[in-house]
């Protein structure tokens, strides 16, 4: 009876307009993890719209969370969502799904990482990321000031040699480790004042560019103001997108984590898994709707912007764009 009443319950629901999120702990509080679905908003009659929603859990415990606007997407205020948040105790791998039952009214059923779900509420945790973080800022730095401290302990008992010591030790045994020293010293300072003035010279004897030329490598400061990468779509690149190696390394962070990826006209926005491997960095879960719907086909080459730390614009050409006739 009971599984008959939860297949009931989901049928039901099916009728109704509804999303998922699945939580990471890097992106509990991030605007991207904030963001409502494009697809799901537009779909969102004016009647039924309002700039304040309400999440209902199925223990009968409520929140009220704001809706704001960027010129991309409708997204939930920090406050209403990072109490809902703490209250149910979210975290990495857990799994929430919104249905919207009219009015911005939504009831969530949340999943725990075994895939069960949550049917009575948790204890909120105590610590919150930010606080985990500070406290391991703290310990850091109290290891770097021990640290210190230990060294000079060490240097007043006679543990670690002071720079006195070393210099008549080396004296009595003949090294002569001063003039050694002294030279090499001279023989830096005379490199590096020979290597000052040729470089000198040589900015002297470099033609300046002409007003044309500054206003061409202005443009293109502007340009290279935000990072980017350029790919060509294959079959294999419609199932999953391999980024380079070169972007990763300098703009990727070193674990996984969901992009906010937004169509340059401005016509959807997808959410995709950024998977972080030691062979190589990936877009996987989502990546597969978004060349859907896009959408992307073979032989198209697409630049990534990335416009925030956790958001691409992608802009296209399209393979066609590129064919020439020659008569």
């Amino acid at each position: 009876m009971g599984w008959n009443r939860g297949f009931g319950r989901v049928k039901d629901e099916r009728k109704n307009l509804s999303f998922f999120k699945i939580f990471q702990s890097a992106d509990l509080f991030s605007e991207s993890m904030r963001a409502m679905p494009y697809n799901f908003m537009k779909n969102i009659s004016k009647e039924d719209f309002s700039y304040k929603l309400v999440i209902r859990a199925q223990w009968g415990s409520s929140w009220e969370v704001d809706i704001s606007m960027n010129p991309r997407f409708y997204y939930m205020e920090k406050s209403g969502w990072n109490q809902f948040v703490t209250d149910n105790a979210l975290g990495e791998n857990e799994f929430v799904t919104f249905t919207h039952k009219g009015l911005m009214r939504f009831n969530v059923n949340i999943y725990g990482k075994n895939g069960k779900e949550i049917v009575t509420p948790r204890k909120p945790h105590t610590t919150t990321p930010f606080s985990k973080l500070l406290r391991l800022i703290l310990h850091e730095t109290n290891e770097i000031v021990m640290k210190n401290q230990l060294v000079t302990l060490m240097i007043q008992t006679g543990g670690i040699k002071k720079e006195e010591d070393v210099k008549k030790e080396d004296e009595s045994m003949g090294v002569g480790v001063e003039i050694e020293v002294e030279k090499k010293k001279r023989a830096v300072e005379v490199g590096e004042s020979s290597r000052g003035a040729a470089l000198k010279k040589k900015k002297a004897e470099k033609p300046k560019p002409s007003n044309k030329k500054k206003k061409k490598m202005k443009r293109k400061k502007v340009k290279n103001g935000v990072p980017e990468f350029e790919i060509t779509i294959t079959n294999s690149y419609l199932k999953f997108l391999a980024i380079p190696k070169k972007f990763e390394e300098a703009y990727i962070p070193d674990e996984s984590k969901v992009y906010m990826i937004h169509h340059s006209a401005g016509k959807g926005s997808w959410e995709v898994f950024c998977l972080v491997r030691q062979t190589r960095t990936i877009f996987s879960s989502g990546w597969c709707r978004l060349a859907r719907e896009y959408p992307l086909s073979v032989g198209d080459r697409c630049t990534f912007h990335l416009v925030k730390p956790d958001e691409f614009v992608l802009t296209t050409k399209k393979a066609r764009e590129e064919i020439t006739v020659i008569e």
